[in-house]
């Protein structure tokens, strides 16, 4: 999510660079807000849509009487009181 988010800084940066067009600004920032918000929902659908279970792939491991998973650089595990997935 960290790189999304710079990767839509950068293209608003970029955008506010157009100086020889300044009337194209506008519609340059709507674009890019616009593609940003479709990227990053996607990127949250996609991790969203995942699960872990017994044979995933993913290291696991037990932990205060709950699996424990690795997944992208950082632990999940399942709360089933609160029906969501924390990440630490």
């Amino acid at each position: 999510m960290k790189k999304l988010l710079i990767v839509a800084v950068a293209l608003l940066g970029l955008t506010s660079l157009v100086g020889c067009a300044p009337r194209m600004l506008g519609p340059m920032a709507r674009a890019a807000f616009i593609g940003g918000a479709v990227v990053a929902g996607a990127a949250v659908a996609a991790h969203r849509a995942h699960f872990h279970h017994h044979n995933c792939g993913c290291p696991r491991h037990y932990n205060d009487g709950r699996w424990v998973y690795y997944y992208e650089g950082s632990y999940e595990y399942w709360d089933p009181n609160a029906g969501v997935w924390y990440r630490y």
